[in-house]
């Protein structure tokens, strides 16, 4: 991240004040969302060093190890962030953060994110080996928020619901008299895009004297695509019978709409779909996705609490704790 850009520089940016960009990026919770939103973006965007934000007692804070690809996705991550900031200032402690840039992490950051005397670390989602190995050997507690690859032990994990949701999804499905069901996605993006696809083969598996039977897509994400037309096209034309599909997220899933439609097919009337994680485009899409809500408030509140009670018994509680995501059904799938 560059080191020269100044608040100042964020406020001109945006047309606020400099004491504004500064409560928005310390997450303090008397800043609009929309406006946080902003200015965080901004922020990214222009490269600022977060690591320059000062916090008084750096003793009594908390260091958020977050990518800056993140923070971009305002809308589903801010308002995590904020309640995260809201419950932890009640026990009157204070967040921080260490942002990297993709998969370029420095050394020397991270030999600084080390010397930070804080009481621990959360990481969201992109956990890189070369940050997590390092803050281990801190003996700090580490909280991974839906964590995108798996490590040894060494921190406590908060997770989505994803192998009962998606086991559920699958058995609704199959309520509604599918038969044959595909599941789209891909092991190697992410743990939760794993889970997800195991509660998926699992469910196939103990339905299957009713004669149920699952097909997998199981794609290669590593250019983010989210999806790939030709194999989920090719699984779809040599398999006729298939009625459904659930994938791995609601961005798979849109894409899944995409192929649908460049095949001549409609949905649910040929395909009923289901995502994951309830994002605005899913909401507007036509049909309406089905899909799994990710209560974002509430994850920050669970989040700021757990950290409040590891403060007061200064120890880990738990090496893993799963937050449900409940089932939205829209119009994007029907019964047979």
């Amino acid at each position: 991240m560059g080191n020269k850009v100044r608040l100042e520089d964020i406020a001109q940016a945006c047309g606020v004040t400099k004491g504004l960009v500064s409560r928005a990026l310390a997450g303090k919770y008397n800043v609009g969302d929309e406006t946080r939103n902003i200015i965080m973006q901004k922020a990214v965007e222009l490269g600022y060093d977060f690591a320059k934000l000062r916090v008084k007692n750096k003793k009594n804070s908390v260091v958020i190890v977050v990518s800056s690809s993140i923070l971009l996705k305002e809308d589903y991550w801010q308002p995590i962030i904020k309640n995260m900031y809201a419950t932890m200032n009640r026990s009157s402690v204070k967040m921080e953060y260490f942002v990297f840039d993709g998969d370029n992490i420095d050394v020397e950051e991270v030999k600084k994110l080390k010397d930070n005397p804080c009481l621990a670390f959360i990481i969201l989602h992109k956990n890189p080996d070369v940050v997590f190995k390092e803050l281990v050997k801190l003996k700090k507690p580490i909280i991974e928020f839906d964590p995108k690859f798996m490590h040894a032990t060494g921190s406590t994990q908060i997770k989505y619901s994803n192998y009962t949701s998606i086991y559920d999804a699958t058995q609704k499905l199959i309520d509604y008299g599918h038969k044959h069901i595909c599941f789209y996605g891909s092991d190697m993006h992410a743990m939760s895009f794993r889970e997800r696809h195991e509660g998926f083969l699992a469910c196939i598996d103990n339905n299957a004297n009713k004669n149920i039977y699952g097909y997998s897509v199981n794609f290669d994400n590593s250019n983010q695509q989210y999806g790939d037309e030709r194999m989920l096209r090719k699984m779809l034309t040599s398999n006729p019978e298939i009625t459904a599909i659930i994938c791995a997220n609601d961005i798979c899933a849109l894409h899944a709409y995409e192929v649908v439609k460049n095949m001549g097919k409609s949905i649910p009337e040929n395909y009923s779909i289901i995502g994951f994680d309830n994002i605005q485009d899913g909401r507007t899409a036509t049909p309406s996705l089905s899909t799994f809500n990710v209560p974002r408030e509430q994850i920050g509140d669970e989040i700021g609490l757990y950290v409040n009670r590891l403060i007061q018994n200064n120890r880990p509680q738990y090496s893993e704790f799963i937050i449900r995501c409940d089932f939205v059904e829209r119009e994007s799938i029907r019964k047979l």
